[in-house]
């Protein structure tokens, strides 16, 4: 009997099924002990399952369709999407990624491919299987995936069990790792980490990071009630016996629930968590979560009067502490994610949430309700009065930037939070439902861990959210140490100091300072017991005051760099006092006994076959006990074990190197790689015994035969042995700066060819390191202050880079590997260099990796919340006052661009003699700007910046200005917009999706502000004047920025172009522009590429004769995939869009106001719309029929864009008439004379 049995369920149209099949067949787990049984899943619009089953059957291709949206992750949230309580270190994730995700569009051919391939796929498994491997293919599709499951587990005969969705995939050691927790702890569910995965690559999934954020045996729902967030099946290996002992109906609903089957089966998993009697969470990533489209509409009717009754049903099956937790996280996530549709639903819709939000909310505990936190109580409190209107603002301020602005205040002797109706005597909230308790967190972070006369000192700075220590007597700190072992706990001393504001660096010239600061010294003879040293873990335990508030914390949370490697020191003979970081980033200061230590190691070599030996010596008990050396795969996903040979106190273990290299994992692009071996030696009954590594054995890497792996034997920042197996690694051994050059010297064992590159984190940028290798050692040079970019010269923006590797296989492709620093640099760290406008500091992330990191352009007293408060409401209202100045100051997209028609206006004005030596200055956001020489430059939120505001003459900008900007007497405001109507804008948009609830006041502020509006065309004039709400002057002039179209100079411009981009000559050139979509995004402001044309189909179509230049729009921040050789360009940098107009033969757009602008080269247009419908009446809407006035087709599929470009002479010729028309009524103003209309207007003719 096979001990693990896998059962996959697949809809019969999946086209991923193989990359599933592929996953179960590189298990690391032996064949013998597993079977795979594959269970087909109907499409939703079969006629009947004999209908699926005669497709099945024939293998033809059945309705398209993805997995549910309940099986692509139901419709609760994975994790708490709470603001009151989410952890500071989690601050901006969206733990309800999984509701807003990226659909999978297939073009028509690309689907019946996909159906094709998907059925046949399973077939040719379950008839080949791998070696050793049983696999079973079920006949009858089931009706849906939770039938499936269930059909599946009853085909199995296996002592585990696990449910793997078509399409998902499972990381290398899934099983085995599973397993081995279950066969250890005797649990009956192990549950392992996930990862999300796309064309674009792998990432963590945020909704399960803090769940599996260390490993943890035999728990259950009550000791981490986090866990009723993680709903998905394939990351779990259920016992057998559990899954017979569960009631029947589990995770099949039964027939006449009135329930879609496929719908809401993440409740059936909770409903098994309940029934788990323990569970094990492991930290490893075990599933592979592959993006999907989710369709589940919880603005509808429908959709709301199902989920809730879903939510309702569970409650009631459930009692006591069960419950009460239950209704806790249901109100915290689930009825919370349907309450935040509301503003998207109508009426009726509201109506049937009202009803039966109301009717649960009756049955849920007094206790309950008053345990959640204030938002979730004042959500609550409106929906069980029926406030509509009022829980409707409620949404838009909790969805907005207002909710991390809203003050605490002190009434009596307890605090509040400043929600919406906050002491509203009309709304009839009372004061409890926003009275802060446990949202008054300590906040702590670690500065310094270092050794100062014999004592241990840790410094940092630490404070209550809301509460700052502005005078002394507001905070006391009041510092222990926690035997974690023991609980035992000792006093030790601690001062609290003057410190810069805890968001700001602690530099004398901060903003603010205040008496968060604080200094823990550790004198580790306190650490002994029983009057001698033995081997114990203790923690520093934090105890801080203030105002009457008491709250603990253990000391964690350490700062970038030298922090995250704390120093260890030898206390006695063989005893070492050794700080770490465990896995939630707490302080933990081991007192370790040494028991055994490393010697020597080398490389040598038995036949072929080359063995890593290490020799050591035993110290101290157990050590001389034991007979194996035990290697664990970091973070415990495999073991491998070596015997010893003894001699005595010495010991020798040979290693083969290919067991090393061959066991490490490379998978998910990058993200899932394991490479690191913790070293333990153990003894027969399975103690075990760390093997520390002496200061005068030197780490060293040794190359595996095939140039391109090695091993590596490395200390800890512990002072432990570690060895490393897998890719080699370039190491960083020296560093140090050269005028504005970074210079890098280390070694690299590989013979492989490798470059090194520099890549932002948080974002699509890297940035090659000029590089030399001799024999094994390398020297890099860099130089972040003058970078070459398509905008020109620039210094590298603020941010952190990390260094790594790109390494070229022989096929021609290529993998990214981490460089690292070598530990005895870590002590020279961070290297700084400085230059006028910002610094640069070379560093490591203290977990080996070399990191660059790169300040604002801001200087420190004008960094911070505090800092620009004063600016603003101090500083700008006193230079206001002064005289103005006879500035003329220009911003194009808020300081990131010196583009679009201010541009065109400051090349105008310079035209004309009088204007020529006028003083102009430009807005410039993190200097990554280059201006001419004769403009002054702005820093964006500098003081110069508050200046330009206050004492400027002119103001000349195509973007909003912030709301405390006040036009003063003299001064003149231009605003020229920055692009024409489609989407609709300003008051006209119904629904204001994340802006603050007086957005609408705001903007009725700031256009009052404006002297003149900038109007593209006649057409759009009185669109402006309602949009806005403009009582000013409306300059219909057309925009200057399109007079590049009509200037003399234009094909020379185009001609310098093309150079800049490297286009090759004669081809066609596309330039695919999409503009952003509201609903898709990682968080506020990072937006998804949602990319649906296919680019490696494109390259193979095209490639011959047409380049495809992309644009990303700066909101999004996923990579554009760089397919073919010559193919694709990302051109998202390049600084003036016009100027890519010129070289384009062909615009791919869909809703961008782009449009209007290259309507004027009368060049072919194709509309790439496969969201049309969603967009056009779900997000912004639109001014006029756009399906009917496009000039060029509307194409729902990628195949479509690709046979119209193939054809694009013809598809132009068909909508000649079409384009004539467009262009007469959107662009008749444009001339090339637009720039001089606007400039003798407000300037006045020359």
């Amino acid at each position: 009997m096979p001990k693990f049995s896998v059962i996959v369920t697949f809809d019969v149209t999946e086209p991923h099924l193989q990359g599933s099949l592929d996953s179960l067949a590189h298990q690391d787990q032996g064949r013998d002990d597993v079977e795979v049984v594959l269970v087909p899943v109907a499409p939703p619009d079969a006629a009947s399952a004999d209908d699926a089953q005669h497709e099945l059957t024939a293998a033809g291709p059945p309705a398209s369709g993805e997995p549910s949206s309940a099986e692509a992750g139901g419709q609760g949230v994975d994790a708490d999407d709470d603001p009151d309580e989410a952890d500071e270190a989690d601050e901006g994730e969206d733990a309800s990624e999984q509701l807003r995700e990226a659909p999978e569009e297939e073009s028509d051919e690309a689907v019946d491919t996909a159906r094709a391939e998907g059925l046949a796929a399973a077939g040719e498994f379950a008839a080949a299987p791998p070696a050793g491997l049983a696999v079973s293919l079920v006949q009858e599709a089931a009706e849906s995936h939770g039938a499936a499951r269930s059909r599946g587990a009853a085909a199995s005969s296996g002592e585990y069990l696990m449910f793997v969705a078509g399409g998902d995939r499972l990381s290398s050691y899934a099983l085995s790792y599973l397993g081995r927790s279950l066969d250890a702890s005797g649990s009956e569910v192990a549950a392992g980490n996930v990862y999300r995965f796309n064309d674009l690559g792998t990432r963590p999934s945020n909704a399960h990071r803090s769940v599996f954020s260390r490993t943890r045996t035999g728990l259950d729902v009550h000791g981490l009630p986090a866990l009723l967030s993680d709903r998905r099946y394939g990351n779990k290996l259920w016992r057998r016996s559990l899954w017979d002992r569960l009631p029947a109906g589990t995770f099949a609903p039964a027939a006449g629930s009135g329930h879609d089957p496929d719908l809401d089966t993440d409740l059936d998993v909770v409903r098994a968590l309940f029934a788990v009697r323990s569970i094990d969470v492991l930290a490893a990533p075990v599933l592979l979560l592959r993006d999907r489209a989710v369709g589940d509409d919880l603005t509808s009717a429908a959709g709301i009067s199902r989920r809730l009754a879903a939510l309702t049903e569970l409650s009631s099956a459930l009692s006591g502490p069960d419950r009460d937790l239950w209704d806790s996280r249901a109100l915290r996530s689930d009825v919370r994610s349907v309450l935040l549709r509301l503003d998207d639903a109508d009426d009726a819709a509201r109506k049937v949430f009202m009803d039966l939000a109301n009717a649960y909310l009756g049955t849920v505990s007094r206790s309950v309700l008053d345990g959640l936190a204030p938002l979730h109580r004042l959500n609550y409190f409106l929906v069980r009065k029926r406030q509509d209107e009022r829980l409707l603002e409620a949404l838009t301020f909790q969805k907005s930037v207002e909710l991390k602005k809203a003050p605490v205040v002190r009434r009596g002797l307890h605090y509040y939070i400043r929600y919406p109706f906050f002491e509203d005597a009309e709304a009839g909230v009372p004061r409890e439902v926003y009275r802060a308790d446990s949202e008054l967190k300590v906040r702590q972070k670690t500065e310094c861990v270092e050794w100062r006369d014999g004592r241990l000192v840790v410094s940092g700075r630490v404070g209550i959210v809301h509460l700052r220590a502005a005078r002394r007597w507001q905070q006391q700190v009041v510092a222990f140490a926690l035997n974690a072992d023991t609980g035992r706990r000792i006093p030790v001393p601690v001062k609290v100091r003057r410190a810069a504001e805890y968001r700001l660096p602690d530099v004398p010239t901060a903003a603010r300072h205040d008496f968060g600061g604080f200094e823990i010294s550790v004198d580790p003879a306190r650490l002994r017991s029983g009057g001698g040293w033995h081997s114990a873990r203790w923690q520093l335990e934090l105890v801080v005051i203030n105002r009457g508030l008491v709250r603990r914390r253990i000391v964690g949370n350490p700062v970038s760099g030298q922090p995250e490697r704390p120093p260890y020191r030898e206390v006695a003979e063989d005893v070492w006092v050794r700080p770490t970081w465990d896995r939630d980033k707490k302080l933990s200061i081991a007192v370790s006994p040494v028991q055994a230590r490393l010697r020597e190691h080398r490389v040598t070599r038995v036949g072929a076959r080359p063995e890593l030996v290490l020799g050591g010596e035993f110290v101290a008990p157990p050590a001389a006990e034991t007979r194996r050396l035990r290697l664990t795969r970091s973070p415990g996903t495999a073991r491998l074990e070596y015997p010893l040979e003894v001699d005595g106190a010495r010991f020798c273990v040979r290693v083969p190197v290919d067991d090393l290299v061959d066991n490490a994992v490379d998978e998910g692009t990058r993200m899932l790689r394991q490479e690191l071996w913790q070293v333990e030696l153990v003894t027969p009954d399975d103690r075990t015994a760390a093997v520390v590594m002496p200061e005068d054995v030197e780490s060293a890497a040794y190359a595996a035969v095939d140039g391109y792996h090695e091993v590596a034997v490395q200390r800890t920042s512990s002072g432990h042995v570690r060895l490393r197996g897998g890719w080699a690694h370039p190491v960083v051994r020296d560093v140090s700066w050269s005028g504005r050059n970074l210079v890098l010297e280390g070694y690299y064992s590989a013979q492989a060819k490798a470059e090194l590159v520099f890549k932002a984190l948080g974002r699509d940028e890297e940035h090659p390191v000029a590089l030399t290798r001799e024999g094994t050692s390398f020297r890099a040079t860099f130089t972040p202050a003058d970078i070459p970019t398509l905008s020109g010269t620039l210094p590298l923006s603020a941010g952190s880079y990390q260094l790594w590797a790109r390494v070229r296989r022989e096929d021609g492709t290529s993998t990214d590997i981490g460089a690292e620093v070598d530990i005895e640099l870590l002590h020279r760290l961070p290297l700084r260099m400085e230059t006028p406008e910002r610094s640069y500091a070379f560093a490591d992330t203290g977990s080996d990796m070399p990191v660059l990191r790169v300040s604002s352009d801001l200087r420190p007293e004008e960094k911070g919340t505090y800092a620009q408060t004063l600016l603003r409401e101090t500083v700008y209202p006193a230079l206001r006052n002064e005289p103005l100045r006879p500035d003329i100051l220009f911003d194009s997209y808020t300081g990131r661009q010196f583009s679009d028609s201010p541009h065109s206006i400051y090349a105008e004005l310079r035209s004309r003699e009088e204007w020529a030596d006028h003083p102009m200055s430009w807005l410039v956001k993190d200097g990554q700007v280059n201006l001419p020489d004769d403009l002054t430059r702005v820093r964006h939120n500098g003081r110069d910046f508050y200046e330009a505001l206050a004492r400027s003459s002119h103001l000349v900008t195509n973007s909003r200005q912030p709301a405390w900007f006040t036009r003063r007497p003299g001064q003149v405001v231009v605003q020229t917009w920055h692009g024409s109507m489609l989407k609709r804008i300003g008051f006209d948009i119904e629904n204001i999706r994340g802006k603050s609830r007086d957005y609408h006041e705001k903007l009725a502020w700031e256009t009052r502000q404006w002297d003149y509006l900038v109007s593209p065309s006649p057409w759009a004039t009185p669109i402006l004047r309602r949009a806005f709400r403009f009582e000013g002057e409306i300059l219909e002039t057309g925009y200057p920025r399109n007079d590049i179209f009509f200037s003399a100079r234009r094909e020379a411009i185009a001609e310098r172009t093309r150079r800049r981009l490297g286009l090759p000559e004669g081809k066609k050139v596309v330039l695919y522009a999409p503009t952003w979509r509201d609903d898709k995004y990682y968080t506020r402001g990072k937006h998804k590429l949602d990319l649906h044309l296919d680019l490696r189909r494109m390259y193979e179509k095209l490639g011959d004769d047409h380049v495809l230049l992309v644009r990303r729009h700066p909101r999004v921040v996923d990579s554009v995939p760089i397919v073919g050789r010559d193919f694709v360009y990302d051109v998202s940098l390049y600084p003036e869009i016009m100027e890519l107009f010129l070289i384009t033969d062909v615009l791919v757009t869909d809703y961008s106001s782009m449009m209007f602008d290259f309507a004027n080269t009368g060049r072919p247009m194709l509309f790439f719309t496969y969201d049309i419908e969603s967009y056009r009446d779900n997000l912004r809407g639109f001014y006029f029929d756009f399906e009917e006035t496009a000039p060029g087709p509307l194409l729902k599929h990628s195949d479509d864009v690709i046979g119209a470009l193939l054809d694009v002479d013809e598809v132009a010729a068909r909508y000649g008439d079409k384009y004539k028309a467009f262009t007469d009524r959107f662009c008749p103003l444009d001339d090339g004379n637009a720039a001089a209309r606007v400039v003798d207007r407000v300037f006045g003719a020359g």
